[in-house]
């Protein structure tokens, strides 16, 4: 009877890790597409040497980074990748916004939210 129950047990915890992996990977794919399309409207700025300021308006960023954000299966879990180099021959990478500073903090903060999802989950 132990035998069986502790079967059991190990196949409902298999299943409740695996539902948590995907919810958390769903999060992190809505999260991650929703901070890069933030990115795609704002204008890289840069600065020059003679301390003149550019931007790219005219070719900034087209929306393109959140379209390559998706889920794939790395062996036991789930990993939320962007895409490959071959999926960017005609735009930016999907995680191009880490560059700036609004990226990083973007990212910062999305962890920071995740920790607060995975505690309020309701499986």
């Amino acid at each position: 009877m132990g035998v069986k129950q502790g079967i059991v047990e190990k196949e409902v915890a298999k299943e409740f890790g695996d539902a948590v992996t995907q919810k958390m990977a769903e999060y992190f794919e809505l999260q991650l597409k929703a901070e890069a399309q933030k990115a795609s409207k704002r204008k890289v700025v840069f600065k020059k040497k003679n301390g003149k300021v550019y931007s790219y308006s005219k070719y900034r960023n087209t929306g393109q980074l959140a379209s390559n954000i998706k889920i794939s299966k790395n062996g036991k879990g789930k990993k939320v990748s962007d895409g490959t180099r071959a999926d960017y021959s005609s735009g930016y990478h999907g995680m191009y916004f880490l560059v700036e500073k609004k990226g990083e903090s973007a990212i910062k903060k999305v962890l920071k939210d995740a920790e607060t999802y995975a505690e309020s989950m309701k499986l």
